[in-house]
């Protein structure tokens, strides 16, 4: 299998490339050099400006901003752009220039709630971008929905995101039956579950959560 890994550097990113076994080949396409391992091919590009999609057996998108966590809630307008940039603009254009190539089989992370008629703009471009990519009508399209991610991130997380997380590992055990979705969810379980489900999915439009794993 030949896996493209867009957002490669990224928490979600890298715990994928990390498990994908050696035997296959992975193009990890990355905004900046990155050690990678020997099976990975490295290959940069710059989103805002025109570039090649080697083609692919499977592509995986994990772009994302990094927002704080306030924003999730009300996103402040300097955010805003950036975020719609990465999350909306780049994804869409990366599936674009997937399926002009002939890219079938896709799998993206959105989030968990994501909805096009949301008040919630977080939650409203990540919807807006899975109606995008479902109009592209690739043979399989993997949308990922997690909840909140733990996992080490290249920047140490700040005191406000530990203490949500603190409450939210504790109040997650109340969460049970369709709520354990929104439970935190660690990012390599995750990059599991995109793994697994990249070689075994319905043809169609696939959702998961948390609860899948």
């Amino acid at each position: 299998m030949k896996y493209v890994v867009a957002g490669s550097t990224g928490l979600i990113g890298k715990s994928l490339i990390n498990i994908i076994p050696q035997e296959n080949k992975v193009v990890a396409l990355a905004r900046r050099n990155f050690s990678f391992a020997n099976n990975v091919q490295e290959k940069l590009v710059d989103f805002d400006s025109d570039y090649d999609l080697p083609p692919a057996d499977h592509l995986f998108i994990c772009l994302g901003f990094p927002v704080e966590l306030l924003d999730l809630v009300i996103m402040r307008k300097s955010v805003k752009k950036l975020f719609y940039k990465v999350d909306y603009e780049y994804v869409t254009s990366l599936a674009e220039k997937a399926k002009k190539i002939g890219v079938k089989s896709v799998t993206v992370v959105s989030a968990v709630g994501a909805n096009k008629n949301s008040f919630n703009y977080y939650l409203k471009i990540k919807g807006l971008m899975e109606e995008k990519l479902k109009d592209l009508n690739f043979e399989v399209l993997n949308i990922i929905q997690p909840s909140h991610l733990l996992g080490e991130r290249e920047k140490p997380i700040g005191h406000d995101v530990k203490l949500f997380e603190d409450i939210t590992n504790a109040t997650g055990n109340f969460l049970v039956g369709p709520l354990a979705k929104f439970k935190n969810v660690k990012a390599t379980d995750i990059a599991k579950l995109m793994l697994e489900k990249s070689k075994d999915s319905k043809k169609g439009i696939n959702y998961f959560t948390r609860i899948d794993i």
